[in-house]
């Protein structure tokens, strides 16, 4: 057990180099700003979840209507096209070209900043979201550089992980299924354990709860189900899922525009079928407000 310890701590350390880097930037905020923040969460939260579920009934009805989303992933061979490519496209689906005037890309952590920055912006908080935004974008959009910035302004980051007995097999069908971890497939479960337990650390993340959220296999603690907004993440900030009252809404950055399910919608339980996140993503980081 201690060779497979230090064996897998020096191949984490060389993933350091190979697929991150540490964050970039500093941000902060000072006392007074984070109480500012604390007093207006409850206008910053209804409104993020608001601009969530509406993007996902806009994309839903439109789909039902047209066939075809009026979203796009933002990574999606349909995003490199030109206008009159996007139009010519339509027309091969049997669609109004006309149609690409209102279509709007979308992504999982695109979903996330679009909607924080409206609640940010509804409480007339808009310059300390610029500073979240350009930290968040100096830092390449990482998920887990959003949950840093975040936890400046006095959000909380909880480590979940619904069983931890299954990491080192979660680890080795994830080298299976990317040997090369060229998509960043892998989420390094049995390693992020060890150093959230150790250190207090998840990468570069410190970690305020690694309880709550840690072996509840398919039964999510009802405290979670009653937290407002939230902003979840796997495999190091590769993936975001933002989400409230024990909901996720995802949206996908690669999916075609025919997919129903380039938005969608399900409940947090990473070990049941059908629920979210989806993409086998099974541990991570979630970020949640301050309360009121």
């Amino acid at each position: 057990m201690i060779l497979k310890t230090v064996s897998l701590l020096t191949l984490m350390t060389l993933s350091h180099s190979l697929y991150a880097q540490a964050f970039k930037g500093n941000i902060s905020f000072t006392s007074s700003e984070k109480e500012t923040h604390r007093r207006s969460i409850d206008i910053i939260n209804k409104t993020a979840s608001d601009c969530l579920k509406e993007d996902l009934q806009k994309h839903q009805s439109f789909y039902r209507q047209n066939g075809f989303s009026p979203f796009y992933g933002d990574r999606s061979s349909f995003a490199k096209l030109t206008k009159a490519e996007k139009q010519g496209h339509l027309r091969r689906l049997g669609k109004n070209p006309n149609f690409v005037e209102i279509m709007q890309p979308t992504s999982c952590v695109g979903l996330a900043l679009k909607c924080l920055e409206r609640g940010f912006q509804s409480a007339g908080q808009s310059q300390y979201w610029s500073k979240i935004a350009s930290y968040t974008r100096l830092n390449n959009q990482y998920g887990n550089a959003l949950q840093h910035a975040l936890q400046s302004i006095g959000w909380k980051i909880l480590y979940w992980n619904p069983a931890p007995q299954n990491n080192e097999a979660w680890d080795d069908a994830e080298k299976r299924k990317d040997p090369t971890n060229k998509e960043r497939f892998w989420g390094w479960h049995s390693y992020r354990y060890i150093t959230v337990n150790r250190q207090g650390m998840y990468y570069f993340n410190k970690v305020d709860d690694a309880k709550t959220l840690v072996g509840f296999g398919t039964q999510v603690p009802r405290e979670f189900k009653s937290i407002p907004f939230y902003i979840g993440t796997a495999h190091t900030g590769y993936h975001v899922f933002p989400g409230m009252y024990g909901q996720v809404i995802e949206g996908h950055s690669t999916r075609p525009i025919t997919d129903y399910y380039t938005i969608e919608s399900s409940e947090f339980n990473p070990m049941k079928n059908g629920a979210g996140p989806r993409g086998q993503y099974m541990s991570g980081l979630i970020a949640v407000p301050p309360k009121n």
